[in-house]
């Protein structure tokens, strides 16, 4: 894409959600947040990033997994830059800070695991969740679930990878519709998504089990699962081995897909990696094409109408990558105080 075509490509603001957008270029030393005209009101400084997300206190919480020269980790600092709470740990993919202070992230292992990968050490995905004062308080080995997953879907696996799960993201389950009719779903489980068996699943929080799963026939690398108040599971449908990707509602207790969207054509929005998405306030629906090479961030309405569309020009302290692993909306009443 040519340079004329960065930035702010289209909004349409009678039809948007009016907020902010925090992103980080991936692999880059910078996160920013900017308003709808596109313009950078906020910028922090880092010595690397993956993923990034403001919390309500005003502080960012982002992963060092990628920064030069630092310790691996997931660490909170202040709006100016500087750490209020660290954390050393094999950090990927996601973290979520929980309503009682705790953090849940995902890390990685080195296992010995005949039963997931013949013959050699694999890497291993761990949820976790740590307190304040960074006491481990829940612990989820992925290789010791395989076989609850199978039995649910009904298929064998693969064990040719050996980051066979590619694990990316881990949300604990807010309070839902779903929740309220089927106990699988309740407030306090985890809800995960293993990218490289195009699966989704709800870990019971109590007993550590498997208790849903859903994707394979369907999903293609997805990412970013999460749980809406309706009780649907929202997520982005990469589609690495088709020419497209598209943003997938789905009802758990039907598997049905209960609503979609695809660029107009399809191959307009094809991130092969990367990427997520976020349900608005106003119904919208908030999309980090990120995969895409222009870093691609768009709003559509629940009709598939873009109405807000912007192309990431912040390379610089990327390595010029253009791409964004992550993007979340914030409102204006909480980001305007702050400026």
């Amino acid at each position: 894409m040519s340079s004329e075509m960065m930035g702010l490509v289209k909004h349409e603001p009678e039809s948007c959600w009016y907020s902010y957008t925090l992103f980080a270029p991936d692999h880059g030393q910078s996160a920013y947040l900017i308003d709808m005209e596109g313009k950078v009101v906020h910028e922090w400084r880092l010595p690397g990033v993956h993923f990034a997300e403001l919390l309500s206190n005003g502080n960012l919480l982002y992963d060092t997994r990628f920064a030069r020269e630092y310790p691996r980790g997931i660490q909170e600092c202040d709006w100016e830059g500087r750490e209020a709470w660290f954390y050393e740990c094999r950090i990927h993919h996601d973290a979520q800070r929980l309503e009682n202070g705790n953090t849940i992230m995902l890390n990685h292992e080195n296992i010995y695991n005949p039963a997931v990968y013949r013959g050699v050490c694999t890497k291993n995905t761990v949820a976790l969740e740590v307190t304040p004062e960074k006491e481990i308080v829940w612990l989820w080995h992925s290789d010791r679930h395989i076989q609850e997953l199978e039995d649910l879907l009904g298929i064998d696996f693969p064990r040719e990878e050996m980051d066979w799960t590619h694990t990316n993201t881990v949300q604990v389950l807010p309070e839902n519709e779903s929740g309220r009719r089927d106990n699988r779903f309740r407030e306090g489980n985890v809800l995960i998504s293993h990218r490289n068996l195009d699966t989704i699943a709800v870990i019971d929080r109590e007993s550590h089990r498997i208790v849903w799963a859903w994707g394979p026939g369907e999903l293609d690398y997805q990412h970013t699962a999460n749980m809406l108040p309706n009780g649907h599971v929202l997520l982005f449908d990469n589609g690495p081995h088709r020419d497209h990707s598209r943003v997938l509602e789905v009802d758990p207790l039907s598997g049905g897909i209960v609503w979609e969207f695809k660029d107009d054509p399809p191959q307009e929005m094809h991130a092969k990696y990367l990427s997520g998405q976020q349900r608005l306030p106003n119904g919208n629906t908030f999309i980090c094409a990120g995969g895409t090479e222009d870093g691609r961030l768009l709003e559509v309405t629940p009709e598939g109408e873009v109405v807000w569309d912007y192309r990431n020009p912040l390379a610089d302290r990327a390595k010029g990558r253009r791409m964004i692993y992550r993007a979340y909306r914030y409102p204006a009443e909480q980001i305007e105080p702050m400026l």
